[in-house]
C-alpha cells in the first residue's frame, strides 16, 4: 500500500484545494483497494444502519474487531476483500454505501488535525493535503473552500462525533500505562459500538447514567452521544 505525502502547507476553513473526484477520472475507485479502514462508532453506526445489521452481523460479515495496540480500546476495522483486496462495499459503478461512507473516505484527499489554542484553550481546526501518486484527482480543475468541502462531503456530523470520541482516544493515551480492565473493555465497546444491547441495558436500568430522556426514546445518534459521555465520566476515571 502506498504511503501518502502530506502537502507541507496547512489549510484553514477558508483555504482553497483543487480537487475532484468522479466516475470520469482515470483513477475511479483505485484508492478503495488494500486499505485498513477503521471506523469510529460513528461510521460504525451509519454503515451498519445502511446495511440493516446489527453489530454482530456486520462485524461477522464485513469486519473485524482487536484491540488498539497504544489506546488499548477496541476497534472495529472492515476485512478487504481476500482475493482482490478491494473494499467489499466497491462495485463497477462505485461506492454501493456511498451515502453513510465512512468519514475516512469522505475527507480524502485533506486530512484534519485538531489541536488546542494554547492561550485560548479553544478548539482549532487545521487540514493538510493528502499526495498519492495514484491519485488524479488533483489535476481536476476545480477549486473549494476547505469548509464548502466538509459540506459537500457531509462531513459535519462525522467531524462532531468524532471528535467527542477522539477525547476518549486522548484520555486513554495520556493514561496508556494503566490497562483497562475486562469489564472496562465490555462496558465501552457496548456503549459506543453495540448500540442495540446498549439501549436495552439502560432500560433494564443495569447501567447508571443522567438521560435526557428515557432510553426507549432516544435516537441512535443521541444513545451513541450518551455512551461515548458515559465512557469518558463513568469509566476512563485514572485521576
Amino acid at each position: 500500500m502506498e504511503e501518502p505525502v502530506f502537502d507541507p502547507r496547512e489549510l484553514g476553513l477558508d483555504d482553497e484545494l483543487v480537487f475532484a473526484c468522479h466516475p470520469g477520472v482515470p483513477c475511479f475507485n483505485r484508492c478503495c483497494y488494500d486499505v485498513h479502514l477503521v471506523l469510529s462508532p460513528y461510521d460504525f453506526l451509519r454503515l451498519r444502519r445502511a446495511l440493516g445489521l446489527s453489530p454482530e452481523e456486520f462485524i461477522e460479515r464485513y469486519g473485524e474487531v482487536y484491540i488498539g495496540e497504544v489506546t488499548q480500546l477496541p476497534v472495529i476495522a472492515v476485512h478487504m476483500n481476500s482475493h482482490d483486496f478491494a473494499c467489499p462495499f466497491l462495485r463497477p459503478e462505485g461506492c454501493s454505501v456511498y451515502a453513510d461512507r465512512p468519514s475516512a473516505c469522505r475527507i480524502y484527499p485533506l486530512a484534519r488535525f485538531v489541536r488546542r489554542d494554547p492561550e485560548t484553550g479553544e478548539k482549532v481546526e487545521v487540514y493538510r493535503i493528502i499526495r498519492e501518486t495514484h491519485c488524479k484527482g488533483h489535476y481536476e480543475k476545480r477549486p473549494i473552500t476547505v469548509r464548502a468541502f466538509i459540506a459537500e462531503q457531509g462531513l459535519e456530523p462525522y467531524h462532531y462525533f468524532n471528535d467527542l470520541f477522539g477525547e476518549v482516544v486522548a484520555r486513554r493515551q495520556r493514561h496508556a500505562d494503566t490497562p483497562l480492565t475486562g469489564d472496562q473493555l465490555d462496558l465501552i465497546f457496548l456503549a459506543c459500538y453495540d448500540l442495540p444491547r446498549f439501549r436495552e441495558e439502560l432500560k433494564a436500568g443495569s447501567i447508571e447514567t443522567e438521560l435526557e430522556k428515557p432510553p426507549e426514546e432516544l435516537t441512535e445518534e443521541e444513545l451513541l452521544e450518551a455512551g461515548i459521555r458515559l465512557v469518558m465520566e463513568k469509566v476512563l476515571i485514572f485521576d
